[in-house]
């Protein structure tokens, strides 16, 4: 199994957001962090910092293998579960292309302070 575990950090003063992703395959972690591109609010750069880390570790994803994402963001697994989003649907359909086999993916929604590792990496980029 392979698992990917996300979370963005939000600055709304600045629109300035971040990305932290945990990438564990193998039972070997791979911390990401980096900058995405200015977001209106918080939610928009949940979706973002999900679809950065797809294409950081899309090489590495494998169509056999079951993929779970978790994410502190409810209105992103929500959205994912659905394939839909009101306000974020180009954003869910970019993320949907880059995974290798949805009928393998489940996406899971963690309480924040079992997200801690992503949330931190996203934090560390903005300070």
């Amino acid at each position: 199994m392979i698992q990917i575990q996300t979370d963005a950090a939000f600055r709304q003063a600045t629109n300035e957001a971040a990305a932290g992703i945990v990438f564990i395959k193998d039972k070997v972690q791979k911390p990401l962090a980096g900058p995405l591109s200015p977001c209106q609010n918080n939610h928009e750069a949940e979706f973002k910092a999900l679809l950065w880390g797809l294409q950081q570790i899309n090489d590495q994803l494998d169509e056999k293998q079951v993929l779970e994402i978790q994410s502190d963001s409810k209105i992103l697994v929500d959205a994912l579960q659905k394939r839909y989003a009101k306000h974020f649907q180009e954003l869910v359909d970019a993320i949907l292309a880059l995974i290798p086999n949805l009928e393998l993916t489940f996406f899971v929604w963690v309480k924040d302070k079992d997200n801690k590792g992503p949330h931190q990496l996203a934090w560390q980029v903005l300070n």
